[in-house]
């Protein structure tokens, strides 16, 4: 009862003028940054990051979980109506979306999508909401040895899940780690890799990192590539999707959210990976499943629903412990960190009113999602008729006013653009950037559970691995790393390694057909 009743007050707060006009706002830019291929919602995120420093925590935290939350559907609409998928987890969207839109049937597979992508995203916001606490009381008998332990298991886990690329994502990974190393040691406070840099002795931010990646480094590979985004379908053609034949997807729905909610709560899987899985499971499991990529509805339907059941399960290991289980989160990592509150299970008893408006408002975006996706569909012909170089500058300008806002540095503009000129130099070689993402953000935790570990231990090594809780997760990271490079010691490595695309913000090599 306890829970219903905190719920109850966070919804009071969600339902607020300002956090109801954040969250609805989230949406909406949500909604149209995953629409515009290679924006992405991820890109927005990491722009509105700076400017909720203005804000209140709660209200920056509803603001960015509406973009998360209407962005990962947005992508979903551009796959169905011009076969070009808007962020890599609505690529299987295209499979099965574009050849009923080619039947005059696009309105249909919107509404599939739509419903799927709801009805996954509310159960997703329901095991936040009531799982995310007893996982907490269970987070707190850790000590510092153990949120190391949670901590090399976040970075191992990038690792297992690009397993057919270990090397070049743990290269990019320790790229990370080594980027936030720049500036001053936590410990003894002795400046390091500053190179007799006075402004980088405060360090490399790991917000700028991220618009340089994911921001300017996409715009500029998007203007680069000379893509077309004038749509090719008149997304008002087709028939409707009546709830009297929800029947025939139920199942596959049913099994997809189920899946996405496992894989979201795992770090470094992300809505990408749960979405291709979902289809090749529903493609196994469907009575239809040899007519997959014809325009079969369960197809259609299962990717949709996984991906969207992820938002709020990868947001499990980011409030308990302060782990990100995807770009999106790490960069609501980011957010709190920018206002001085460090997510685990004390914040669930420090401050119980915003993790409950946050449980609230994911809630509130999941049912908010179907209005908001259903106004971009309609304006989403317009809205593809804006000049690719136009778009791109906009984006670059905000980009760079974002980067100076953190801090008031004209040296963060100098590393934000850097970023960016790596960024895209990784995209065109595909050289993965989550992973060193996830290093900037998760190595100087490490770092500091670790040097903290030792302090409190009488510089016990052996600590780590005495504690039963700590040893028994490091045990996982083992296991998690030897299953990453099981098939490279058998002799088997491939011969072209692809690297691990970011779940929630790299746009996907396209297919020959992507284009219709």
């Amino acid at each position: 009862m306890e829970s219903f009743e905190l719920l109850l007050t966070g919804l009071g707060n969600a339902l607020s003028l300002y956090n109801f006009g954040v969250l609805v706002i989230g949406m909406m830019v949500g909604t149209v940054a995953g629409a515009l291929p290679g924006i992405s919602f991820v890109n927005a995120m990491a722009m509105a990051l700076p400017f909720t420093y203005m804000m209140q925590p709660t209200m920056a935290m509803t603001f960015l979980g509406g973009i998360y939350v209407g962005g990962v559907f947005g992508g979903s609409i551009s796959s169905i109506l011009i076969n070009i998928p808007g962020t890599p987890a609505s690529l299987p969207a295209c499979w099965d979306g574009y050849p009923m839109t080619k039947k005059g049937l696009s309105k249909r597979a919107l509404r599939i999508a739509l419903t799927s992508s709801a009805i996954g995203g509310f159960a997703s916001a329901l095991l936040l909401t009531f799982g995310s606490p007893p996982f907490a009381r269970f987070a707190l008998t850790f000590d510092q040895p153990e949120f190391f332990a949670a901590t090399v298991l976040g970075l191992v886990s990038v690792i297992a899940i690009a397993k057919d690329a270990p090397v070049i994502t743990m290269v990019s990974l320790f790229l990370g780690m080594l980027v936030a190393t720049v500036g001053v040691d936590p410990m003894y406070g002795m400046a390091r890799f500053t190179f007799g840099i006075a402004d980088a002795q405060s360090g490399i931010n790991f917000t700028v990192v991220m618009i340089g990646l994911f921001a300017i480094g996409e715009v500029v590979d998007l203007m680069c590539s000379k893509m077309n985004l004038n749509p090719k379908a008149d997304s008002e053609a087709g028939q409707g999707f009546k709830l009297s034949e929800f029947p025939m997807i139920q199942w596959a729905v049913a099994r997809a959210t189920a899946l996405g909610c496992v894989i979201g709560t795992i770090p470094g899987a992300g809505a990408t990976v749960a979405a291709v899985i979902a289809y090749g499971i529903e493609k196994q499991a469907s009575k239809r499943g040899k007519q997959f990529g014809t325009g079969v509805e369960e197809g259609l339907a299962a990717p949709e629903a996984a991906k969207n059941a992820t938002t709020g399960a990868a947001m499990i290991p980011l409030l308990t412990l302060g782990i990100p289980g995807s770009a999106a989160t790490a960069i609501m990592l980011a957010a709190l960190m920018l206002h001085g509150i460090a997510p685990g299970p004390l914040l669930f008893t420090s401050d119980t009113t915003m993790v409950y408006t946050i449980f609230a408002s994911m809630l509130l975006a999941n049912l908010l999602m179907v209005a908001a996706a259903l106004m971009v569909a309609r304006g989403f012909s317009t809205l593809m008729k804006t000049p690719t170089a136009v778009l791109g500058a906009f984006i670059i300008v905000l980009s760079i006013l974002g980067a100076y806002s953190v801090r008031n540095n004209f040296f963060d503009v100098w590393v934000c653009l850097g970023c960016g000129v790596a960024g895209y130099i990784m995209k065109r070689t595909g050289f993965p950037s989550a992973p060193l993402v996830l290093g900037v953000i998760l190595g100087p935790l490490a770092e500091r559970y670790f040097l903290t570990s030792l302090a409190n231990y009488d510089n016990n090594v052996f600590i780590f691995v005495e504690r039963p809780i700590s040893g028994t997760i490091l045990f996982l990271a083992t296991i998690f790393c030897l299953w990453a490079l099981w098939p490279m010691l058998r002799g088997a490595w491939p011969a072209k390694a692809s690297g691990l695309a970011d779940p929630d913000s790299a746009a996907p090599h396209k297919p020959g057909s992507a284009r219709g």
